[in-house]
């Protein structure tokens, strides 16, 4: 039996994590949970996931910020991090990119994009 690849949920809303959550273990991922940038750092560190789903507004640290540290993490540099926002507070795509983003999924979205998105970033990981 194969591993189930694991997505860690970053974002200080409880709803949209459970959600998330629920949506993607239907999917056929295990996920783990962080409210806020430390928590995520601290859960990316423990359990090392296969993917990051990432709110581009925490109330801790800027999600850019949370980004650039977990790429410092030993083991970080394959892992895809799709950055989620809303639209009036996207970044600029190269801000993104240099701080290490795979990928934006603006909310709202349609949780079948996301697990269309997670898949994607999941197979080019595994190309590199």
């Amino acid at each position: 039996m194969s591993k189930r690849p694991l997505v860690l949920i970053i974002d200080d809303e409880h709803d949209f994590r459970v959600i998330c959550a629920h949506v993607l273990e239907r999917g056929g991922y295990d996920t783990a949970e962080a409210s806020n940038g430390a928590e995520g750092l601290k859960a990316f560190a423990e359990r090392l996931p296969d993917l990051v789903v990432l709110d581009g507004n925490l109330p801790d640290i800027d999600g850019l910020e949370v980004c650039r540290r977990l790429r410092r993490l030993p083991g970080a540099q394959k892992v895809p991090v799709l950055m989620c926002t809303v639209r009036s507070a996207v970044v600029t795509v190269s801000e993104g990119l240099e701080a290490g983003v795979t990928d934006y999924v603006l909310k709202p979205f349609e949780m079948e994009d996301l697990l269309e998105r997670v898949s994607d970033a999941l197979k080019k990981a595994e190309m590199k």
